[in-house]
């Protein structure tokens, strides 16, 4: 046999090894996104149940936000931070979005409690004061979200629930 032809066939089968090689890769990448996002909806979805559960736990918080009445100390201090975690785990949530984590269907989901979290004045009222310890790509996410949105009743209908 000769010698260039034998270059040429070993040539050839280096070059499919590489494609395999690469073939094998791009799956692997591929496979790992799927397991990305994956784990990424997981701790969204231990997130929102764990702020669910404190509700659940402290029924006078959600009442605090819809109340009349001026609000305790003690009040006060849940609500800020109840909004701080609220709002982060939304951050969170956005960042995940825009670095591929999430797709858009998935976040515009999540993005809707945003709605309900400052569904309230008083909600309204902590964002404004605490926004500054979130990243401000998505302050200026939120704030254009809401700007013409008024606050909503949802707490007032639940009250109307027999």
């Amino acid at each position: 046999m000769d010698m260039a032809l034998l270059l040429q066939w070993l040539e050839a089968l280096a070059s499919i090894a590489v494609l395999i090689t690469l073939i094998y890769l791009a799956r692997q990448v591929h496979q790992e996104n799927i397991l990305m996002r994956s784990e990424a909806r997981q701790a969204l979805v231990a997130t929102d149940q764990e702020q669910i559960y404190k509700f659940i736990e402290h029924p006078d918080l959600a009442r605090s936000f819809a109340g009349k009445q001026p609000a305790t100390e003690d009040e006060k201090t849940r609500m800020n931070f109840w909004i701080v975690a609220a709002m982060r785990a939304r951050e969170f949530e956005w960042t995940q979005y825009r670095s591929g984590a999430l797709d858009k269907e998935t976040w515009e989901g999540y993005a809707g409690v945003i709605y309900f979290v400052l569904g309230t004045e008083r909600a309204r009222g902590y964002w404004e004061l605490c926004k500054g310890f979130f990243n401000q790509g998505f302050v200026a996410y939120v704030d254009d979200k809401i700007a013409d949105v008024p606050p909503g009743d949802y707490w007032d209908q639940v009250e109307k629930i027999p």
